[in-house]
């Protein structure tokens, strides 16, 4: 006999659903707190989260300025604490020759910390599995390299990946790179890192409209204040990255994100008009007309998925 869901798992369901389709639109930095309770729908939370920081280090690879502690890598562990796959650039930041497959935790860290994740897994006094616990992680050289983790056991997933320790970084810079930015020198390597140091600020843009795409456009100016750039510098750079002016891409995301809500809820037209920034249901309905060729009623009859 199936269970019941409760108004709380929906409620639950929900937020991650809104989520997926944040990442559908673009929006790699949104994020769900988990509940605490260890129960599947945390786990795919904390998998969606996860997938998130991947996707957004992958296609921005910028250093970010968050409240909270940044992504760093994750590690995976069988039921018997043998590692079975872990995020990409683990191998880089932990300066691993090859791969670490197969192999028990303890090859990877030092015995005191294989103790920490062991005690942090088994016991179980109500904290939350969100606590940073400090690790230290043996390089190839056999230095430590001590990083706050999170540790907890995956509900829900296959024997192969029953545990999670998830590594952040708290500081704002890497210093590896600030070194060799301070050593670097030349009208050649400045102007190489004056355009990455551009590419970069433009990709922040995108990503800062694709945050905001359930609100109006601020102008050119407010925009370029914001990323503390001018007007015509984020003008002309984002059209030359991107092929398209900010106001087009602005207007272009947020009608790709109102088809995806017709498509794939049941929300009304009117709330999926709110939620992607426009006024009202006639300029929403104008616009999606011109970009797709029909009306949002008309779109919904011809492409909703089936709504079990």
């Amino acid at each position: 006999m199936e269970r019941e869901i409760s108004n709380d798992e929906k409620i639950r369901l929900n937020s991650l659903h809104q989520q997926i389709i944040e990442i559908a639109c673009g929006n790699f930095m949104f994020r769900q707190e988990p509940s605490g309770r260890r129960d599947h729908i945390d786990t795919i939370t904390v998998l969606l989260n996860m997938m998130s920081e991947e996707i957004n280090y992958s296609c921005f690879n910028a250093q970010h300025w968050d409240e909270y502690p940044e992504f760093h890598f994750s590690i995976f562990l069988n039921t018997h604490y043998h590692i079975t796959s872990y995020s990409s650039g683990t191998l880089k930041i932990l300066k691993w020759d090859d791969e670490n497959f197969d192999r028990p935790v303890s090859v990877i860290l030092s015995n005191n910390s294989v103790k920490a994740l062991k005690e942090e897994l088994q016991t179980n006094n109500g904290k939350p599995y969100q606590r940073l616990i400090p690790l230290d992680f043996l390089t190839e050289n056999n230095t430590l390299y001590r990083v706050p983790c999170t540790i907890q056991k995956m509900i829900g997933m296959s024997s192969d990946c029953y545990y999670v320790i998830t590594a952040f970084r708290l500081g704002h810079k890497n210093d590896e790179e600030e070194v060799k930015q301070n050593n670097t020198s030349g009208s050649s390597k400045l102007g190489k890192k004056e355009n990455a140091a551009t590419k970069l600020l433009i990709k922040q843009v995108r990503l800062y409209i694709l945050r905001n795409l359930h609100t109006e456009l601020p102008s050119l100016k407010e925009l370029g204040l914001i990323h503390r750039t001018n007007k015509t510098k984020l003008k002309e750079e984002f059209k030359k990255i991107y092929g398209t002016t900010i106001p087009r891409f602005h207007m272009e995301k947020r009608l790709e994100k109102g088809a995806l809500l017709i498509r794939s809820t049941e929300l009304p037209i009117s709330i999926i008009t709110q939620k992607c920034g426009f006024k009202d249901h006639s300029h929403f309905s104008k616009n999606f007309r011109r970009q797709y060729g029909k009306t949002p009623s008309l779109y919904r009859m011809e492409n909703a998925w089936s709504i079990q």
